[in-house]
Formats: structure tokens, C-alpha cells, sequence
């Protein structure tokens, strides 16, 4: 019998490997069982990094060395468990769709109103067509700004059918700001503050003003960058720039709050009132840390 037979799964999709692990009952997590199995990881390769047809096959193979050879005798029986048991939560990594923060009235206008508004501005900002894209949104409290983010149909119908293939029911699938934001809590203590998610392509900047998301920003990184804290602290001070809401707020009167690689302080706390590191260092993969937030 399959070791992930009975377990929920939680899935990583990065953009250069996919890590698929056992998601445990949320009364569970205090604890690890001892006859956990280790998440299966399965690096995309290079020449496919960063590509859909990269991730699907990836994740085909993921979901694949999930389950072990059973004997014959029991295939059947095995395969009518995996049908009615087998569950996944995906988080995907934000290389793989775009954010907006949209600020406006929204109080008045209804869910076909919203995800039309949405759909026009990633249509218009990247020039895509429209019917290529899925949109999801959130209206923020007080109705003055709309989350939304936008992921490729074509991805999204890839996922649900490689994961129907190997009899896994999608319950949740997100990409990993929005699932960050959820977990942020009143980071800034009800004042301002610039969070900075920082992953191995890009860097994104979500300013925050009473618990409220009020601006986005993105910025993409090349090679080496992600290690050098200067240059990601001389970046976070542009994106403060082009996300400060009003001309009065000034970095060096902000706090910033630091999620996703290691790096060192100094450099932001030179330009910022204050660096908050906000997760644990760890030397996990940028895929097998989704996975973790899957959890």
C-alpha cells in the first residue's frame, strides 16, 4: 500500500523543481509522525526552467513517484482508494501569474464588475488577451482597493488535468502572495510598512497602511542579485517609491518587513526606519518552501 495513500497532499510548484509532500490535519502539525515520507522533489530541466510544458511534465512525475508499486492483486482496490482519498493543496510560485492592487470606489460594484475591472487592467498592463487569463480578487476593507491576481488558463487547465490523471482532486490551488498576505496578520501594528517578498526571479512590495493593502509593485532579479543585500535594499527603496501612496511618506520613516530569502539587514535598515526579518532562515528550495506553505 502506498505511503501517500491516505494523506492529502501539499504541492510546490517553483519554476525549476516541484515538491509534493503529505499535508497533515491541522491538529496534526504540532507533531511530526515518525512514518512521515519525506517529500518527493522533481527538478525541471534547464532547458525547460521556467516554462508551463517544464512544471506540468515536472508535476506529472511528482504526483507519479507519490505512490509505490502495489501487487497486482490489490491494483484495483488500490486504485478506488486513490479516487475517493487523494487531495491536494498547490501553491505556485509568483513567476507563474501576476498581482495588481486597484484603488478606487468598489463599494457599490458587483463580482462580474470587479473581475471585469481586473481582467482589463492585466489586458491593458501586459497585453494579453483576455481570454487566456483567470482572474481572482479581493475587495479590501473599507472598499478603497481590490487584490487581484491573474494566471494563465492554459497553466491552470494543465494542472487540473495532469492532477486528474493521477487521481488527485485540486481543493486549493493559490498563487503564494495572496497565501502570505492571509498569514502577514497586522504586520505593521495598524501603521505603514513596505512588505518585501523576496524569491529567486523577482521581488515583490506590497505597502500596507492601517491593516489595509493599499499598493503593489514588482520587480524582477537577475542572477546573483537575490545574494547581494545592497542591491535588493537599493531595489526595495524604488519599489517604496513607486508604491507610497502619498508624497509625505518617506523610506526612512518606514518600516520593512523582509519574507523569503536570507539576507543580511544592514543594507535596509540604512534606508528604511527599521528591517523585520518575518521568517525563519532556512536552507529549503524556493519549491519545497511552497510546498511547506501548502501545509
Amino acid at each position: 500500500m502506498s505511503r501517500w495513500l491516505n494523506s492529502p497532499l501539499a504541492i510546490g510548484v517553483g519554476t525549476r523543481e516541484i515538491v509534493v509532500g503529505a499535508r497533515m490535519p491541522r491538529l496534526s502539525r504540532l507533531r511530526k509522525p515518525a512514518s512521515a515520507a519525506e517529500p518527493a522533489s522533481v527538478a525541471i530541466p534547464e532547458a525547460q526552467c521556467c516554462t508551463e510544458p517544464g512544471a506540468l511534465d515536472a508535476l506529472r512525475t511528482a504526483l507519479a513517484d507519490t505512490l509505490i508499486a502495489t501487487p497486482a492483486a490489490d491494483a484495483a482496490s488500490v486504485q478506488q482508494e486513490v479516487v475517493q482519498k487523494r487531495s491536494a493543496t498547490i501553491v505556485l510560485d509568483d513567476f507563474w501569474g501576476n498581482h495588481a492592487i486597484l484603488r478606487g470606489d468598489f463599494r457599490a460594484l458587483r463580482a462580474r464588475e470587479l473581475e471585469e475591472i481586473a481582467l482589463a487592467y492585466f489586458t491593458d498592463t501586459y497585453g494579453i488577451d483576455g481570454a487566456s487569463l483567470v482572474v481572482r480578487f479581493s475587495v479590501q476593507r473599507g472598499g478603497r482597493a481590490l487584490f487581484a491576481s491573474a494566471m494563465s488558463r492554459e497553466l491552470l487547465d494543465g494542472i487540473h488535468d495532469v492532477s486528474a490523471a493521477e487521481h488527485v482532486g485540486i481543493g486549493r490551488l493559490t498563487l503564494c502572495l495572496p497565501e502570505m498576505l492571509n498569514r502577514v496578520g497586522d504586520a505593521a501594528e495598524g501603521g505603514e510598512a513596505l512588505l518585501l517578498f523576496v524569491a529567486d526571479e523577482q521581488m515583490q512590495a506590497v505597502m500596507i497602511e492601517q491593516n489595509r493593502w493599499v499598493a503593489y509593485d514588482t520587480q524582477r532579479l537577475f542572477p546573483g542579485d537575490a545574494g547581494d543585500a545592497s542591491r535588493l535594499a537599493e531595489l526595495a527603496e524604488q519599489l517604496f517609491e513607486r508604491s507610497a501612496t502619498r508624497a509625505s511618506l518617506k523610506h526612512e520613516d518606514c518600516k520593512i518587513h523582509l519574507f523569503g530569502v536570507e539576507t543580511e539587514l544592514a543594507p535596509f535598515e540604512a534606508r528604511f526606519a527599521a528591517a523585520i526579518r518575518q521568517t525563519p532562515t532556512t536552507d529549503r528550495s524556493p519549491a519545497h518552501r511552497l510546498m511547506e506553505c501548502a501545509q
